[in-house]
């Protein structure tokens, strides 16, 4: 009797496992077809049986899904974003599924007969905390970082040492916090309305060299304004706040800033940009501009816009915008019941940008910027027989920038320069640094630093201007979710050209804010401001600790 021997697969012959060379009904090995791997299974005795049963239900599943391995990790559970800030239609695995680590079946493979998948428990790789805010970092929208066509406008008024917040970056609402406010949807709009009063005590409320204490109450409202629509888009951050001393009504006075901003997409590669601006302030009695006894603090009004068109082409971008700014000043009342005329001072500001950036990578776009600006005052000559209106140019290059959704930002640097009406007004040139970054330095704790540089209006005889160079910092860190320490700086460095005026002044302050829920929290703060300057009657510094409620509907 003769035994026939089966010939034996080119795998056995090498050594190598028959396991590693097989494939799934209908994808067969090296030089075996489909019928024939069934038939030598078949041959091979029950063993070989289970072995095809259990292919064949393999392959089921893969035609029943997605091809190979993927469908078999699609069915252990994928969810979330790869680390690093990968594109969200990519996956990362929840658990330790073997079809994806370590001794992994190749694409189409089938298992050994009688063997299952291991899946290994879920591990906490870090504190949930901090899974959350990197999570909410991965998913948040970013910016385009490319070309901002928002046109950044000159300092056009004298800024408040306590009040250079506007300077810094937006921050953005994390989805994941649960202390986060829901907002109020209005069509396709999401209002996020604030109110906060609070109560405290000031020091030197008049921010003058005589320091007279008072009782401190402020009262604050705040709306943000963010859209949902699939094309276009409008935002908003509104403002206004007031002060008020029972024990010195003179020193009382409001306070504000917002802007609104409107992009319409009008095609693929064009869009439209209009942005609303407003400032309220006040003058301080020991302004050299001011220096008088005045009974109330005079207001400052600053409010403008801008429209401007960008153009992409391909990797280029190029936008054109032009601005109109509008300042004006209260005349003040002084001690004796007299008034000190401050019309002269009423400007408009007409000005025309071009930008144009080139994007190199992703995340990463230089840029030339280009500001033309003229002012022209209500008056043509001011109370003191000055023409002040003045034309300007300022050049800038620099960078907007992201790396990995941590560090975000804009820096430029440059040079103005101003050309003054009046030969007796002295031209005002230096160099120009702008900025505004934004760092996560860990998941629960954020840097942001702006910088601005600019030439703002001035009446002290014989100065042409004041160019004005601030510098902001902030640094949030969540101590808890519901508990939050910020600490902030300001440095601020006033130079009246073509005077022996000089003005350095700072501020710093800390805040706690603590969340008892969506829409109810309380706020402490502390600020310490200082401002040394040599012109007489004009230093002064000022502590203020304020304690409040904080309620969004």
């Amino acid at each position: 009797m003769t035994v026939r021997r089966s010939r034996r697969a080119p795998a056995e012959r090498s050594g190598r496992p028959v396991a590693d060379e097989r494939r799934t009904p209908g994808q067969a090995g090296p030089g075996f077809p489909a019928l024939a791997l069934a038939a030598s299974l078949l041959a091979a005795g029950p063993a070989g049986a289970q072995t095809l049963a259990g292919a064949q239900a393999l392959g089921g599943a893969q035609n029943a899904g997605q091809p190979g391995s993927l469908a078999q990790a699609a069915e252990s559970g994928l969810a979330g974003p790869l680390p690093g800030g990968q594109d969200p239609g990519t996956f990362a695995l929840r658990g330790a599924n073997p079809v994806l680590q370590g001794g992994l079946l190749r694409a189409g493979g089938i298992a050994r007969a009688g063997t299952r998948p291991r899946t290994l428990p879920q591990r906490r790789t870090r504190p949930p905390t901090t899974a959350i805010t990197r999570q909410a970092i991965r998913q948040g929208t970013a910016d385009d970082l490319r070309l901002r066509p928002t046109v950044q406008i000159p300092v056009s008024g004298l800024p408040d040492i306590a009040g250079a917040a506007p300077l810094l970056r937006r921050r953005p609402l994390d989805p994941l916090d649960p202390y986060a406010p829901l907002g109020i949807r209005v069509g396709g709009l999401t209002l996020f309305p604030a109110l906060q009063q609070s109560v405290g005590y000031d020091s030197n409320p008049d921010r003058s060299i005589l320091r007279r204490g008072s009782m401190a109450l402020r009262s604050q409202g705040e709306l943000r304004v963010d859209s949902d629509w699939s094309a276009h888009s409008l935002t908003g951050d509104l403002r206004f706040g007031y002060l008020t001393y029972p024990d010195n009504r003179n020193a009382d006075r409001p306070d504000g800033d917002g802007a609104m901003r409107l992009r319409l997409d009008v095609a693929r590669d064009t869009k439209v940009d209009v942005e609303g601006r407003y400032a309220i302030s006040t003058q301080r009695a020991g302004s050299p501009d001011l220096n008088a006894q005045v009974r109330d603090r005079p207001l400052v009004a600053t409010y403008g816009g801008t429209v401007g068109v960008t153009q992409n082409f391909n990797r280029l971008q190029v936008t054109v915008a032009g601005l109109v700014d509008r300042q004006t000043f209260e005349n003040a009342q002084l001690s004796d019941g007299t008034f000190l005329r401050q019309d002269d001072r009423n400007a408009n500001q007409f000005g025309l940008r071009l930008r144009t950036g080139y994007e190199i990578r992703p995340g990463f776009t230089p840029f030339v910027d280009t500001l033309v600006d003229t002012r022209i005052h209500d008056f043509a000559v001011d109370q003191f027989g000055l023409r002040r209106d003045s034309d300007g140019v300022t050049v800038r290059g620099g960078s907007s920038f992201e790396f990995s959704r941590l560090l975000t930002g804009e820096v430029s640097a440059g040079y103005l320069s101003r050309h003054y009406a009046d030969p007796r007004l002295r031209d005002i040139t230096g160099p120009v640094v702008d900025g505004s970054v934004t760092w996560a330095a860990t998941a629960l704790t954020s840097v942001r630093l702006g910088a601005a540089t600019g030439v703002i209006e001035t009446i002290v005889p014989g100065a042409s201007g004041i160019l004005t160079r601030t510098l902001v910092g902030e640094v949030t860190h969540d101590l808890r979710r519901n508990l939050r320490l910020t600490l902030t700086g300001t440095l601020v460095n006033n130079d009246y050209q073509g005077t022996s005026i000089r003005e350095q002044g700072y501020s710093a302050g800390v805040k706690l804010d603590y969340r008892l829920n969506r829409w109810l929290g309380i706020r402490a703060s502390y600020a310490r401001e200082l401002l040394k300057s040599t012109a007489i009657g004009s230093s002064y510094h000022s502590d203020t600790y304020l304690v409040g409620v904080r309620v969004n509907p």
